[in-house]
């Protein structure tokens, strides 16, 4: 398989076109010696097209996806890890993402995928990660995990814990920029819970 059907190939299927260095990774090959490839067109050993497909759980030759779930993908709505944003979107794709992508996975929840964007949930989550959200259907939350939400119109991406008084909402990254936010018993009606955040899909970077 040539250079650019691979890359086109897994764009296809993934919805989004992994880097050159992702590929590169996989393949335990520097950039250099990538990039000096795509400049020729030239084309992917078998056993290089294996660790590939086995990597992304996809059937290249074949052009599907292998154990993946098919999902909603808002490509601009972003959960802020920052100071907070809202952007709100009609637009809705479909995405592929194995299921080795999820930390917990029911065939009878509800999915979406969103994107990250700032650095207040470092190192756990980066900026510009996908990530999966499992919709809230009005269960109790689970104290310190990850939920994106919305408050004073503004999403968020953030840990919670919630006691009698008050919600606490904490974030990853120690910088004192970073410090907790503390929501009332009376303001507490006032964060609209979407989901917990139950997977990531990270670009290689």
């Amino acid at each position: 398989m040539k250079y650019d059907t691979l890359f086109n190939t897994l764009q296809n299927l993934m919805k989004f076109k992994p880097k050159v260095s992702d590929i590169a990774n996989i393949l335990g090959v520097s950039n250099k010696a990538l990039y000096a490839r795509a400049q020729r067109n030239v084309g992917f050993s078998d056993d290089e097209i294996q660790k590939i497909e086995e990597f992304y759980a996809v059937d290249l030759t074949g052009g599907i996806n292998i154990d993946c779930i098919e999902i909603d993908y808002y490509p601009e709505v972003f959960g802020s890890c920052g100071a907070g944003v809202f952007v709100p979107s009609e637009i809705k794709e479909k995405m592929f993402v194995p299921k080795n992508s999820f930390m917990s996975f029911s065939p009878v929840k509800h999915y979406s995928v969103i994107n990250a964007i700032g650095e207040s949930m470092l190192p756990f989550i980066h900026d510009k990660d996908k990530l999966i959200v499992e919709h809230f259907e009005d269960e109790q939350i689970k104290d310190n995990k990850i939920y994106v939400f919305c408050y004073n119109d503004e999403i968020f991406v953030k840990r919670l814990i919630k006691n009698v008084k008050e919600l606490i909402i904490k974030s990853d990254n120690p910088d004192p920029m970073y410090r907790p936010i503390i929501i009332e018993k009376e303001e507490m009606n006032e964060v609209r819970i979407i989901g917990q955040i139950v997977g990531i899909v990270r670009e290689v970077r």
